[in-house]
Formats: structure tokens, C-alpha cells, sequence
């Protein structure tokens, strides 16, 4: 392994909970190092998600074990709606994304990601304003309307920049899902929005990765893997006291800044 693939690895495993783009952030360093050809960066993003995934499984073995067995239809079936909703605006925006990176500059698309985290920081904030919420009521789980509505959402979030647990957070708790809840459905939305990604990418991209041998990338997995049941722990615990929205803020305007040689 070379010291890039360790750090790509721990890039996604310990920021893919937080309210901050793993992807934004594993797109700008891959470019900036100039590791892998530029059309191959977002095949490794799709790739190195499996490890979170796989981190939700190993953090919910019952829930995942009720939803394999049938056990839990209501909640099999709010992820099911989430999922095709996923669909209808994901696949669209990732067809697109692959073409636009493959051409695009690399100083505009760090400001691109700028500008989508700054977005994400937005999204974050709208949450806390004391308007947001003023009866101060929540309802414990998601429903059908719920569901639809953020896996919508989160099929926007395949976009570099954008956060995907930010987005789907912000959404669930702005329809009033309590918060716990809003995260752990967040954590499993993951998962079917993650296989279907990757399903698109082996169909239509050809999911190889040439500049990225086959055991590296196993083992980028595992770092994945580990760093993000770790991180998606620490969210768990500290989510409650941390304003994530102020560091996406921050690290939108240093990503901006980085593009603004593709604005002059």
C-alpha cells in the first residue's frame, strides 16, 4: 500500500458520518496528489463506500438481520421508498458527474466542491434556527411521505461536496423525525443507496480500477471499514454538542479559495 491509499481510506472511513463530504474531500486530495487519472476518481469513491456500508451492517447486525429475514416490513419498507427515490435523481446526477469529470479542470472542480459544502453547511444550519421547529414536537420514526421525500434528497448528494449524511440528517430532522432516529435511518439508507451506486458504476462504468491494485484496494477497504465504525461511533456520542455546520463552512471556503485560479 502506498501512504496515499491509506490516507484516501481514512479520509472516507472517518469523515462519512459527519456531516462533511467524504466524497468532496476523497475527490479534492485524489486530484490535488494526482494519484489516478482523472476519470478514476469517482470509481474509487463508489468502491472505497462499500467499507461504510459494511460499517453499518456490523454496527446494526440485528436491524440488518431483521430487515434480510423480513422480519421488520415497516421499516424494510420506508428503505425500499427511500431507495427508488434515491434512484430517480442519483442515477441522472452521477451519469453526469462521470461525464463532467472526466473534462472538467481541476481548479474549477475544487471550487465546485466549495461551493457544495458550503451548501451542506446551509442545509446544517437550517436545523437549528429556533423557527425551524416551533412547536418543539418530533415524531419518533419516519413514514412513507418521509422516506420519499429524503431519498430524494439524498440522490442529490452523489454530487462531490455534497454530504450525504449532512443532507439526509438535516432533511429527517426538518420533517421532525427525532434525532436519534434521523441518524440511525440515515446510517441504513447508506447501504441500498451504496450497492445501487455501485450496481450503476459495474453496468455502466465498468467498475475497473487499472491504477489501483487488487489487494490495495482490499486493504483500503479494511482501513475504511474500521475507521468508520470508529467515526460512526464518536458521531453517535458527540453529534449532540458539535456544530458540524461551522466546519463544512470553513472547509468550503478553503476548497473555494484552492479553485479560484479557475475563476481568474
Amino acid at each position: 500500500m502506498e501512504p496515499w491509499h491509506i490516507i484516501v481510506a481514512l479520509i472516507q472511513g472517518l469523515i462519512e458520518w459527519l456531516p462533511i463530504s467524504s466524497e468532496g474531500h476523497v475527490v479534492l486530495f485524489v486530484y490535488n496528489v494526482g494519484a489516478l487519472p482523472q476519470q478514476e476518481i469517482v470509481t474509487l469513491v463508489v468502491w472505497l463506500h462499500l467499507g461504510t456500508a459494511l460499517a453499518v451492517v456490523a454496527r446494526y447486525p440485528r436491524t440488518a438481520y431483521e430487515l434480510i429475514t423480513l422480519r421488520d416490513w415497516q421499516l424494510l419498507r420506508w428503505l425500499i421508498i427511500a431507495t427508488m427515490a434515491t434512484a430517480i435523481t442519483a442515477i441522472p446526477f452521477y451519469i453526469y458527474l462521470k461525464a463532467t469529470l472526466t473534462a472538467a479542470q481541476g481548479e474549477f472542480l475544487n471550487a465546485v466542491v466549495g461551493v457544495l459544502l458550503l451548501l451542506t453547511a446551509i442545509v446544517l444550519y437550517l436545523p437549528t434556527r429556533k423557527d425551524a421547529n416551533p412547536s418543539g414536537l418530533t415524531t419518533e420514526n419516519p413514514d412513507n411521505r418521509i422516506s420519499l421525500i429524503t431519498g430524494l434528497i439524498q440522490g442529490v448528494s452523489v454530487l462531490p461536496g455534497l454530504s450525504r449524511s449532512g443532507v439526509t440528517v438535516s432533511a429527517l430532522l426538518m420533517q421532525k423525525v427525532d434525532k436519534e432516529k434521523a441518524l440511525q435511518f440515515s446510517f441504513l439508507m447508506s447501504v441500498p443507496a451504496v450497492l445501487g451506486i455501485f450496481a450503476v458504476e459495474i453496468l455502466w462504468g465498468g467498475a475497473a480500477l487499472p491504477s489501483v491494485g487488487a489487494i490495495d484496494l482490499i486493504l483500503m477497504e479494511v482501513v475504511v471499514f474500521i475507521a468508520g465504525l470508529g467515526s460512526m461511533e464518536f458521531l453517535l456520542r458527540l453529534a449532540r454538542r458539535v456544530a458540524f455546520w461551522k466546519l463544512c463552512l470553513t472547509l468550503g471556503l478553503i476548497a473555494i479559495a484552492f479553485g479560484l485560479p479557475a475563476l481568474l
